[in-house]
C-alpha cells in the first residue's frame, strides 16, 4: 500500500458544512413537524371541550392540563426550528455599524453565550427531570408523569444549544447573517 492511500484526509470545510446543513435542516423539519402535531392536538382538544362543554355540560376534566403540556412541547420544539433558521428576535442596528472584525467578533460572542445558556439551563433542567423521575410525580388530571412535559423543556433546550453549533459549522463568521428557510 502506498503511503498516499494511507493518509488520512481531514474533511474540508466545505464537507463539514454541507454536513452541519444536512443534519440541521433534519433536526429542524423533525421538530416543526412536532410543533405542528401538538397545535393540531391543542386545537382538537379545545373543540372537543367546547362542544362538551357547551352541548353536553359535559367538560373533559384534563383537556386544560393536556393543552398545557402540549404547548410546553410546542414552544420547545418550535424553537429548535426557530435556533436553526435563524428567525429569532434580533437587533441588528448595532452589529450594523460596526467594523467586519468586529461584527465577526460579536457574532461569535453570540454563538458563545447562546450555547453556554442553553447548556446551563439544561443542567439545571436535568437535574429537575431526575428527581420528577426518581420520585414517580404525576399531574393532577392526566396522571401523566411529570418528567415528560419537563422533559420537553431539557431537549429543546439542548436543541437549540445543537443547532447553534451546527449554524456555526455551516456558515462562516465573516459571513452577513442568513436566515435557513
Amino acid at each position: 500500500m502506498s503511503a498516499q492511500a494511507e493518509r488520512v484526509v481531514p474533511p474540508s470545510r466545505d464537507t463539514l458544512s454541507a454536513v452541519a446543513t444536512c443534519a440541521g435542516h433534519a433536526i429542524a423539519a423533525v421538530a416543526v413537524r412536532i410543533a405542528g402535531v401538538a397545535l393540531l392536538a391543542i386545537v382538537a382538544i379545545n373543540c372537543a371541550n367546547v362542544v362538551g362543554r357547551y352541548f353536553f355540560a359535559a367538560p373533559i376534566g384534563w383537556a386544560e392540563e393536556a393543552m398545557l403540556y402540549l404547548m410546553v412541547l410546542l414552544v420547545f420544539s418550535a424553537m429548535a426550528t426557530v435556533t436553526w433558521q435563524g428567525r429569532h428576535i434580533s437587533i441588528e442596528l448595532v452589529a450594523d455599524l460596526m467594523p467586519a472584525a468586529a461584527r465577526k467578533a460579536a457574532r461569535l460572542l453570540v454563538i458563545v453565550l447562546t450555547v453556554a445558556t442553553c447548556l446551563l439551563v439544561a443542567s439545571s433542567s436535568y437535574e429537575v427531570v431526575s428527581m420528577l423521575h426518581a420520585f414517580d410525580q404525576r399531574s393532577d388530571a392526566l396522571e401523566m408523569p411529570i418528567w415528560i412535559p419537563q422533559g420537553c423543556i431539557l431537549v429543546g433546550l439542548v436543541l437549540a444549544g445543537a443547532l447553534t453549533v451546527l449554524r456555526l459549522l455551516a456558515y462562516r463568521l465573516d459571513e452577513p447573517e442568513r436566515r435557513l428557510d
